[in-house]
This record gives C-alpha cells, sequence and structure tokens, in this order.
C-alpha cells in the first residue's frame, strides 16, 4: 500500500513516520511543492505528521511539540483500512487524506460519509494562549488540553476512562467547530474514523 506525501505548503517540510511500537520515527525531507512516495507493507499501521523545515535536517519543532497528524490502520477490521486526522495532541499545519482509487463497494456500513472520505482540516483554529507552543518569538504549534493539562477530563483517563464519563471539553469543541472531521480528544472516533478499501492514500499538508 502506498502514501504519498504532498507539502502544497509555501515552505520545506519535515516529515516523520512512526510505525506503531517504534520507538524512534524516521524523517525526511519534502520541499515546498514536492511530493514523496513511501511503499508500506499491507498490514502497516502507524502515523505521518510534518514540521516547518528549519533548513538541514532540523525541523524548527522539537519532535515532542505538537503536530496534525495522519493516522492509519491497513487491513483491519474486515477488511478495511480505517485512517483519521487527529489532533488529540495537539496540531500545527494544516492537513487532507484522500484515498487513492477507492474500491467501490469497500465497506460501506458506516455511512457514507465516512466510507472512503477525505477527513480534512484545511484551515487549523485559532490557538487559545494557553495552549500555544512558541520558539523564537513565533508559533509552531498548538498543544491539546490533555498534552497541555494532563488532567482526567482532559485525557479521559483514571476515573474518567469511559465515553460517558469524558465528554467533549471546551477546547476539543473549538477545534471541531472549525474541522468537524477531525479527532479532537480521546472518544472522538464516532465522527472522525474513516474508512476505505484502496490502493493507497495521499497525505496532503497545507490543502
Amino acid at each position: 500500500v502506498k502514501i504519498v506525501i504532498k507539502n502544497d505548503c509555501d515552505y520545506d517540510l519535515s516529515i516523520g513516520k512512526l510505525d506503531n511500537g517504534a520507538s524512534s520515527p524516521e524523517l525526511s525531507q519534502v520541499s515546498k511543492g514536492s511530493e514523496k512516495t513511501y511503499s508500506l507493507d499491507g498490514k502497516w499501521q502507524g502515523r505521518f505528521w510534518s514540521r516547518e523545515s528549519g533548513g538541514g535536517d532540523n525541523p524548527t519543532a522539537g519532535a515532542a511539540d505538537p503536530a496534525s497528524l495522519a493516522e492509519f490502520t491497513f487491513k483491519g477490521h474486515g477488511g478495511n483500512d480505517y485512517y483519521d486526522v487527529s489532533f488529540v495532541d495537539g496540531y500545527n499545519i494544516p492537513i487532507r487524506i484522500d484515498p487513492i482509487n477507492p474500491s467501490k463497494d469497500g465497506g460501506a456500513d458506516n455511512g457514507e460519509q465516512y466510507h472512503c472520505g477525505a477527513p480534512a482540516c484545511s484551515n487549523v483554529p485559532k490557538c487559545p494562549d494557553e495552549l500555544k507552543v512558541m520558539k523564537d518569538g513565533k508559533e509552531v504549534g498548538c498543544k491539546s488540553a490533555c498534552s497541555k493539562f494532563g488532567t482526567e477530563e482532559y485525557c479521559c483517563s483514571g476515573s474518567k476512562d469511559t465515553p460517558d464519563k469524558c465528554p467533549a471539553n471546551k477546547y476539543s469543541k473549538q477545534v471541531k467547530d472549525v474541522c468537524p472531521d477531525v479527532y479532537t480528544y480521546a472518544y472522538d472516533d464516532t465522527t472522525s474514523t474513516f474508512m476505505c478499501q484502496s490502493e493507497g492514500y495521499t497525505v496532503t499538508f497545507c490543502p
């Protein structure tokens, strides 16, 4: 299965790829206006993200800083691929996922919108001051309430570890209002998980 990473930003990107279970990501440079294709195992699970490249191999933001994520599970339940755009840990750059040549009948049982749809956040929401990550006077990302405050109510952990005990919070709602396709907190999957069967997926940054 192929993943095409497309950089439509007006700056160069450092792309991160992390396989589920791996401890360190694989980093690549994708210059503005260009793309890079990854050939992945048919059962691959993992995520991609990007940061503005600071020249050389040094992205301007650190690895721990928040980033918009494209997450994939190939050949999951029912042989379908599952994918989502996640801002659960925060976000930085606008992003969209598009299936490449999807099969028409693959797994259409969870609503047409989520069947081979294209989750996107073309304009990232304005970041509340308390969640901003700054570097050299420039905003490089926006943390989520969970990554910033670490409380049970924001992270859906401890005594708040079920969907009925952990509703959307004011910060996740602000993101959802602007980008309804996006995973905004731990129990947001019913309106954020897409499924398809296709040759691959294009992840566009700054769509």
